[in-house]
């Protein structure tokens, strides 16, 4: 059975240390496709119709990561981001699909980290990229298809109709640290 850090103890401070510094290489590696870190595990970048986000979550079990994509329309209200698109867990691998095509673990030396970020950067620029294209036509954002709550589409639908509206609400602001 593996080992288990507890909270608090020396091994869990410097998991903790050595996922902050994989998020800073991937911060290197997102900003060039525009996205900027917002919060500690979030990245962001503006499109027509919202904010196009990444979510990084650090397993409390192990020394590994998964990735959330989402889209947020910016005069949303709803008070958390939702993780409305794809995560690297469903994402299957294509040669053996009982595996996930991605998986994102980490050690104790550079190397390792290194390797996470970019194998992080792969999954957001073959995976993230193409489906927040698919999030860029509002005829689809506002469709039955489409992955925006009830109120994401109301809060689109209302700055379609009227351009003044759309607006980062309070709710965005806090959720995404967006401006």
């Amino acid at each position: 059975m593996p080992h288990i850090a507890l909270p608090g103890s020396p091994e869990k401070k410097q998991a903790s240390r050595d996922a902050q510094k994989v998020l800073r290489l991937l911060a290197r590696r997102l900003k060039p496709l525009g996205f900027l870190r917002a919060k500690p595990t979030f990245f962001t970048r503006p499109s027509e119709h919202g904010l196009e986000f990444i979510h990084v979550h650090k397993f409390t079990f192990a020394p590994s990561f998964r990735v959330h994509f989402g889209f947020r329309v910016r005069s949303e209200d709803f008070p958390a981001p939702h993780l409305n698109g794809p995560s690297s867990d469903d994402i299957r691998d294509p040669v053996r699909p009982d595996h996930r095509k991605y998986v994102f673990d980490f050690g104790i030396d550079e190397a390792s980290w290194e390797s996470c970020a970019q194998a992080m950067y792969g999954c957001a620029a073959n995976e993230g990229l193409a489906w927040f294209a698919s999030m860029s036509d509002p005829v689809f954002l506002l469709s039955s298809a489409s992955p925006l709550s009830p109120t994401a589409k109301a809060a689109l639908r209302r700055e379609i109709e009227d351009p003044s509206k759309s607006v980062v609400s309070e709710a965005t602001r806090l959720a995404l640290n967006a401006a």
